[in-house]
């Protein structure tokens, strides 16, 4: 049962998720081909690693940079855990090859778990601080899809609150956590004292619970991703290194007139442009 349930879930995931990917696959081969965007490969190495693994652009923004960083490496480096969850699936005492048991791996997992918690505090802080219902204009997310921010946040949360919950009920069962009995998986420990009380039947079915929940919210987490503009996420690591060098296209071309100047104060009664029309216009 935990084994059909844990595939059907999965497979209702990537189904859903392939499905809206290759659409955007078809899309991107129905255009024109792009001539030298893999030429120099070595400058491009060097920005695919500044830009993505580094953050370089990102950095700059100082504490949203740094939340955005640590997000970023979370998720990451929460990969190993995902790939134990979908072991757990199939064996409830399995670990990781060569690496699995070794805890300061368990510590770097822990770690980054809180870290993206922090992260998430951080950008919900700003959020709230700068909300276009208040700020208008003035505030960076005007005009922005603020709902849909919120719920990407919220997913993101309950990725991360699910995977500690999952490890924190595996340190009280013996031989299901891969790190042992150790502080080094302090957050996972700490968790685990929430559960301390139970049988062992009742958290080997609690297990198993949060397994099918976790495995729920990464396969919605993914298919939000696919249908939405946060499909950029993803497609980060293809767009920096196939991006024009070393600028794009350069500043934006003045914009002229073959009329008069386009007075945006006064409409008049021409068009919603003022005096002129759209096709008077070019750049």
């Amino acid at each position: 049962m935990r084994i059909a349930i844990s595939l059907l879930i999965t497979l209702l995931g990537l189904g859903l998720a392939g499905r809206r990917l290759w659409w955007v696959v078809r899309l991107i081969r129905s255009g024109q081909p792009a001539k030298g965007r893999f030429d120099d490969i070595g400058t491009r190495v060097k920005v695919e690693l500044a830009e993505v693994p580094g953050q370089r652009k990102l950095l700059a923004w100082s504490v949203p940079g740094l939340a955005h960083f640590f997000t970023m490496w979370g998720f990451t480096v929460l990969t190993l855990t995902i790939l134990e969850l979908y072991g757990a699936v199939f064996d409830d005492q399995f670990h990781l090859p060569l690496v699995g048991r070794w805890v300061p791996l368990g510590f770097v997992e822990d770690f980054f778990a809180v870290a993206v918690l922090v992260a998430l505090g951080v950008f919900a802080v700003i959020r709230l601080r700068h909300q276009p219902a208040t700020q208008q204009r003035a505030s960076r997310f005007y005009g922005s899809h603020t709902g849909a921010a919120w719920v990407i946040l919220g997913m993101i949360s309950l990725v991360m609150i699910g995977l500690l919950l999952f490890r924190g009920v595996q340190t009280n069962i013996p031989h299901h956590f891969p790190y042992g009995d150790t502080w080094w998986t302090f957050a996972s420990t700490g968790v685990g004292k929430l559960f301390s009380g139970m049988s062992t039947s009742a958290l080997k079915n609690l297990e198993v619970a949060l397994i099918w929940g976790q495995l729920a919210v990464l396969m919605g987490f993914m298919v939000l991703i696919a249908y939405s503009k946060h499909l950029h996420i993803g497609a980060a690591l293809f767009n920096v290194a196939a991006k024009r060098q070393p600028k794009a296209l350069g500043p934006l071309l003045p914009m002229e007139s073959r009329g008069e100047p386009i007075d945006f104060e006064d409409p008049g009664e021409d068009d919603i442009f003022g005096r002129g029309k759209i096709e008077d216009f070019s750049w």
